[in-house]
């Protein structure tokens, strides 16, 4: 209720003076329902894309057998050209994640951050793909989609976590 935001606002101040979060509780709910709902469905996402690219290789890999080098090589450009696909939806949650939030803190920053990261994440996908190491018994191969992806996973919200935390007491 209307009062009790007062109420809360006036509580919050006197017990946490300095730096307290501009946002109401309800918001920081709201920011809390659309966390939840984009690792939800990151969790799906992962799930489905792994299943769906393991068979698309299956099926490539019936289609293009590997038999002559010529099939393999043409068999690594399609792995190479499709693999950031497996990342993209998952990317585009976090970044949606991190730039929802930023609109609610008003935060420059950080709006700023998930456009650089998303201009990154294109230049990966469209031109940077797959780079591959052939050794005299493996191939490794270097997905830059899924590099940053997954750095973003774990590194990135654990420094958006310790971000939130400083620059948001109260938050």
């Amino acid at each position: 209720m209307e009062d009790d935001i007062e109420k809360m606002g006036l509580l919050q101040k006197q017990y946490i003076p300095d730096g307290i979060s501009t946002l109401k509780a309800s918001d920081i709910y709201s920011l809390l329902e659309i966390w939840a709902s984009i690792m939800i469905f990151i969790q799906v996402m992962s799930i489905v894309s792994s299943y769906q690219y393991k068979r698309f290789v299956s099926d490539l890999y019936r289609l293009i057998p590997m038999d002559t080098f010529e099939h393999a090589v043409d068999f690594s450009a399609i792995y190479n050209s499709t693999h950031g696909f497996k990342y993209i939806g998952m990317f585009s949650a976090l970044i949606i994640g991190i730039f929802v939030s930023a609109v609610f803190l008003k935060d420059r920053f950080l709006k700023i951050l998930s456009v650089i990261i998303t201009a990154v994440f294109i230049l990966a996908f469209c031109i940077f793909q797959m780079i591959t190491f052939d050794m005299e018994i493996k191939i490794i191969s270097i997905v830059w989609t899924s590099v940053i992806y997954h750095g973003m996973e774990t590194i990135g919200l654990l420094l958006f976590s310790f971000y939130l935390a400083k620059h948001y007491k109260g938050l």
